[in-house]
């Protein structure tokens, strides 16, 4: 596996003080292509049921998303492909970023063949690295249908500022709970 080292400055990422520190990774964000937007599409459609928009999406409607989104310098969300070794593993992005109040959703999809590799994490961490350090955000949060398997991820990566919110998510006929959490700058990464 090649893991990639970053320099890191320790503590509040808000501040320019600290100490450097080293974190390796087993993978890294780079641009996201139209390319991985359909190999993610394919992924996206065997797990509706983790998904706010619980439709099929086809390779026209990511071709649109990829278009209209990923390449507009003026959407209100950022995204990145997720590598490792040189293969795409998945996609994250912050979403619905409202610059004014600092603060966005996560979203993160893993190639199913990916999960339970560290890769999750990584990628997580290195999207708050984004959000906080480079972006300028106070706070990004998230939801998580409790039908998701993920859920048990996001139960053990968040710090604090969770709440379950009731019958979020329908589907084959049954309401399931969320999730809600959030991160906040100088309490992760």
């Amino acid at each position: 596996m090649n893991e990639i080292t970053y320099l890191k400055q320790g503590g509040d990422l808000s501040s320019p003080y600290g100490a450097t520190f080293a974190v390796t990774y087993p993978c890294n964000l780079r641009e996201l292509t139209q390319t991985d937007c359909e190999q993610v599409r394919q992924w996206r459609n065997t797990c509706l049921e983790t998904l706010r928009t619980p439709y099929l999406l086809t390779e026209q409607m990511q071709t649109d998303f990829y278009h209209t989104t990923v390449c507009n310098r003026n959407a209100n969300s950022r995204w990145w492909a997720i590598e490792a070794n040189g293969e795409l593993i998945g996609m994250t992005g912050l979403t619905d970023i409202e610059w004014e109040n600092g603060k966005a959703e996560v979203s993160l999809i893993l190639n199913p063949k990916e999960i339970r590799k560290g890769y999750g994490e990584a990628a997580l961490n290195l999207l708050l690295e984004q959000a906080f350090a480079f972006m300028g955000l106070q706070n990004i949060y998230g939801e998580c249908y409790e039908c998701n398997p993920a859920v048990s991820f996001w139960r053990k990566m968040i710090p604090t500022y969770t709440t379950t919110l009731p019958q979020r998510k329908l589907w084959r006929g049954k309401y399931y709970d969320s999730l809600y959490f959030s991160f906040m700058r100088g309490e992760v990464c």
